[in-house]
């Protein structure tokens, strides 16, 4: 990545493999919810799962099993994580978690290794839940909650972490501070507000952005708005097409989670196939030269600079408006649906190294100090690398 290669040779440290790509809800600002048709309605095939897996699981560090289905309604969602777990690594799955659920389905899920259970819950009242998460059950969450820690209870494990995560809108906003107060009452272990999406026109009516700053990823002083324009104008490589494998149900694979049209995806894979002719066949190898160019500037602004308004529409219902307006010889990186997640894989290794320095206090074996202390040189030093922009910053902003 730092070499800007078009042709690579590792492997990924992070994947999306989901298990379905259909969802029960009617959310508006998601093509699946809308019923678009943007992707064919499938589950992955179980085989397909555990070939990815056997071929890359022993590299990657994390593995979220969604994208734009809803993975619960897999019948075999729980069996899939526990062969994911056959390898040293993480996996989050994400639900709305309004299903109905036999105690059986629900004891095979704790039983999995799940490590975390992110649940979409935005709004402490039926009335508010039920505006943005159409066709969902607020009492069916909150049961679902209280069952699932009552059989982790019961098994004596302590995982999933449960999630709950409450995005803001301007008519949900007002219920934060309760839901700060009741979350671990309701099922949770801990609580995550952040902003939300808002829908497309002509979907968007009776929707609109947070009052409060800090949860309206459109104001133009937003973390979202500030991290987009700061990718799009360093000229710096985009790290999913480096670090990140993102595996579609019906077996397509995708440039990043951004990509919600089929159209748009860039190859297909299947069991036995080597993965590499997938990960650096022509649209791969395009994209990541997309990034050489970018990185060329002329007149001091780099070409893919952007004016904030556009940046801005680039974070607007779920990137759906940008995977229909690409020109018929233009990849979905050519206008990056999440320019503000471009430093995901950084932010994965930023984080891997933080174990490693775990271990390095806490580990007696010299052996295993000096391997951590090379694979911390060999992840670029990533937590030294944010201490010298961190101190840059606050001298620039000092002068």
């Amino acid at each position: 990545m730092a070499l800007k290669r078009e042709v690579i040779s590792n492997y990924p440290i992070e994947a999306y493999i989901e298990p379905t790509s259909f969802c029960n809800l009617r959310c508006p600002a998601c093509p699946t919810g809308l019923r678009l048709g943007e992707r064919p309605v499938t589950n992955i095939d179980e085989s397909l799962f555990k070939a990815a897996i056997d071929e890359i699981g022993d590299y990657v560090f994390r593995l979220w099993m969604y994208n734009w289905g809803e993975p619960l309604l897999h019948r075999q969602t729980p069996e899939l994580i526990k062969y994911a777990k056959t390898k040293a690594l993480e996996v989050l799955l994400s639900s709305n978690l309004s299903i109905p659920m036999t105690d059986d389905y629900i004891e095979r899920l704790v039983r999995s290794g799940l490590d975390t259970l992110i649940v979409s819950l935005d709004g402490t009242t039926a009335e508010t839940y039920q505006k943005y998460r159409i066709s969902g059950s607020f009492a069916l969450v909150r049961e679902n909650m209280q069952r699932i820690q009552e059989t982790k209870k019961r098994l004596g494990l302590q995982t999933p972490h449960v999630l709950w995560q409450f995005l803001v809108f301007k008519h949900n906003e007002h219920e934060i501070a309760k839901a700060e107060s009741v979350f671990r009452e309701w099922g949770a272990d801990s609580l995550k507000v952040a902003p939300a999406e808002m829908p497309l026109e002509p979907y968007r009516a009776g929707f609109e952005p947070s009052t409060l700053p800090q949860y309206n990823m459109y104001h133009s002083e937003s973390d979202f708005v500030r991290e987009s324009e700061r990718q799009m104008s360093a000229g710096k490589s985009c790290s999913w097409l480096y670090g990140t494998f993102v595996l579609n149900p019906n077996g397509n694979v995708s440039a990043c989670c951004g990509v919600s049209a089929e159209k748009n995806d860039f190859g297909r894979y299947a069991k036995g196939d080597d993965f590499f002719t997938v990960w650096n066949n022509s649209k791969f190898k395009a994209a990541r030269k997309l990034f050489v160019q970018f990185g060329k500037t002329r007149n001091g602004e780099p070409p893919n600079a952007l004016k904030q308004q556009e940046m801005i529409s680039r974070i607007d219902g779920m990137a759906m408006g940008l995977n229909h307006s690409l020109a018929q010889d233009e990849l979905i990186c050519n206008k990056c649906p999440i320019p503000f997640r471009q430093d995901d894989v950084r932010l994965t290794i930023l984080d891997i190294t933080y174990m490693l320095a775990h271990t390095l206090r806490h580990d007696p074996s010299l052996k295993q100090k000096l391997r951590s202390v090379v694979a911390y040189a060999l992840m670029g030093a990533p937590y030294w690398q944010r201490l010298v922009d961190e101190t840059f910053q606050k001298v620039t902003a000092n002068r």
